[in-house]
Order: structure tokens, then sequence, then C-alpha cells
């Protein structure tokens, strides 16, 4: 199906939309910017109690109060990462057991917990909700030797509750070859909802909502006016998914609102630019992405800058950062906003690289 598309004034009031149609750049927060880390480390996301989950020198950290807790590898692991970790303390990620394919794993005082031992494949675990749910996708292998993308929520099983049943989130129908057949949830919300991109012979790509009925129904949520493609990236817990869109040689920035036709807004990108994407957003309504200039009919022009929309425009992050904390710094790569506004990355302090944490004044 394709959304229908509204004005930006009009979706958004009408949707309820938490971003105000007010303000402008003179009147736009500014960010305090502070180190948590430097060396070989990167960050996956930031919660609302401002904890960090990612990886540093091959080995999953989650960052607490600006302080370090190295919660090493699975047994026998080469690598691993923390995806998210909950206010609760509890974080999930990703793990080899010494041969490269990643396994997923939950924290527990004993250790890492791998929760789906897919040695034929690899698994992904992105979110852990408050009530220890967790949802990421994985790959199941198929007749003939490929294997196919399936979104996942794995819960405690109430019978046992040091394993984990898993449930697979349905792919969208019309599929005739199932080796074209997958999906990806790329994000996932506190009321079990999901949002990513499924792919089947018949439709190409396209962005998806998965509901949190019993069934985790699947929406189709198409593709902006008349362009080819689309994709999911993140969402809100008011059940938001922001995106991308494709028409011929250009990349639209799409926000998905959560009425009964998950209408489509295309976000307006900084002046002069006509490639971007969004990434992610918080239950402000605050969306973080990318803005570039991309030449007509070619794939060369500027990079892309990070931008955030927010109160009622599009605005370089860059540009936002308090002159005082900001001095010296250069935003080279955002992996999270939480609900309060603050935002976590990877950036340039006087020529050093380091994790930063972003804070609205």
């Amino acid at each position: 199906m394709k959304s229908p598309r509204k004005t930006l004034a009009a979706a958004l009031a009408s949707a309820g939309v938490l971003i105000a149609l007010a303000g402008n750049a003179s009147a736009q927060a500014t960010y305090a910017i502070a180190a948590i880390a430097g060396g070989n480390c990167a960050p996956y996301s930031i919660n609302d109690v401002s904890y960090v989950a990612g990886t540093c020198d091959g080995n999953a950290v989650v960052w607490r109060g600006g302080a370090a807790t190295n919660l090493g590898r699975l047994a026998g692991g080469t690598y691993a990462n923390a995806s998210y970790i909950n206010s609760l303390g509890v974080a999930v990620g990703d793990s080899d057991t010494g041969n490269g394919r990643p396994q997923s794993w939950v924290s527990t005082p004993a250790g890492l917990y791998n929760i789906f031992p897919n040695n034929g494949g690899n698994t992904h675990a992105l979110f852990i909700g408050e009530n220890g749910y967790i949802g990421g996708y994985y790959t199941k292998s198929l007749s003939g030797g490929t294997s196919s993308w399936h979104g996942a929520i794995w819960v405690r099983d109430p019978k046992d509750p040091s394993r984990y049943r898993e449930t697979d989130l349905p792919f969208l129908p019309g599929g005739i070859n199932t080796k074209y057949t997958g999906s990806v949830p790329m994000a996932f919300n506190q009321l079990g909802q999901a949002a990513g991109y499924a792919s089947n012979d018949q439709i190409g790509q396209h962005a998806v909502f998965w509901k949190n009925d019993a069934a985790h129904s699947v929406v189709d949520l198409g593709v902006f006016g008349s362009d080819w493609s689309s994709l999911g990236w993140g969402m809100n817990d008011l059940g938001q998914v922001v995106g991308e869109s494709h028409p011929p040689y250009a990349n639209r920035a799409i926000l998905w609102n959560n009425d009964a036709a998950h209408t489509a807004i295309e976000l307006p990108l900084l002046a002069g630019d006509n490639w971007g994407a969004a990434h992610m957003i918080n239950n402000l309504g605050q969306v973080i992405g990318t803005s570039a200039y991309v030449a007509p009919g070619t794939m060369s022009g500027t990079a892309s800058r990070y931008v955030i929309w927010r109160d009622g425009g599009v605005f370089d992050l860059q540009t936002l950062l308090d002159p005082v904390t900001g001095a010296g710094w250069t935003i080279d790569y955002v992996a999270g906003i939480n609900n309060l506004g603050q935002i976590v990355g990877i950036g340039m302090q006087n020529g050093a690289s380091a994790v930063f944490v972003m804070t609205p004044q």
C-alpha cells in the first residue's frame, strides 16, 4: 500500500505529534557535550536514566554516570557489543563464541547468557524492555543453502526462567519465491511494537510496522508517493516510525504516524539539500537523521550532516553545541537519543576520537 500524503504542518497537527510548530534557529535549544570514553570505544544507545550501551576494545560495555562497566564476551568469544540496557541495568547485545558468528546474550549476575544459540546462522539482540522482553532478528538456513532474515522477540520461559522462548515476527504476505522473503526489525518500543523493513519478490523492500497484538500483525507502511522502496529505522513508544523512502536518484526522510493510515510525512532537509534519512525518534517527537546534497542523476555530492528535527524545524546538530563545552568538538556519528533529549555518539575532541553525550540546556 502507499501511505497518504499530507503537508508537514497539517499531518503533525492532526496526529498530535509533539513537535511544536514554533521557534526558529535563534531560539533553538543548545546542547552541552561531554566525553565519557575515548580510544577504541563505540556507543549503540542511551536509555532514559542516561545509561549508555556499547563496546570498548572488543568487549561489551555499559556506562552509568560516565563510569564504565566491562561486561566481557560470551565464552570463547573474540568480540562483544552491548546494544541496549534498560533502567534496571539489564543489558543485551551480540558476541560470537569463537567462530565470528554473532550470538545474542542478556546480562545476568553470573555473566552473559546466550538466549538463542543459533550456530547455523547469526542473531542480533537490539532491545530489552522494562518488562524484560528482548527484540532483535536472526538468519535461518533454508533449502539450497540460502538464508532469510527473521524478526523475533524473546521472553522468559515461565516454566524455566533460565531459558527464553523465541517467537518469529510475521513476514509480509504475498511473496512467491521464499528465498526473496525476509524481514528485519530495526527498532522496538516498550509496548512490544517493532519497526523495520521487509522484502519479497512482489513488493521489493518496504518499511513495516509490527503491532503488539497476539499475532504480532505486520503492516506494510508502503512508500512515499510513487517511490520504489522504503526502509524503517527507528520508532518511539507512541508507535511513530521514522526512516526513508526512495525515488530515483534521491532519498527522502520520512515519519510515519501511528494513526489508522500510518500517514507518511516527508521531513524537510537543510537549505539546499535534497538527500536525507531519519534514523531515530524519541517520545518528544524529536527526530535524528542526516541531510546532504547529491547532484541529480549522480551519486556524488556533499557529505551528510547529522540533523535534528524539533520545534518545527530542522537543525544541523553541529551548530547546536554550546560554545563552551562544544569548543574543539566535531560530531562524526550519532548512535541514539533518549526521551530526555540526550544524544550519544562519536566525535573528535581536539583531534582525538571520543564517545560523547549531548544534553539539552
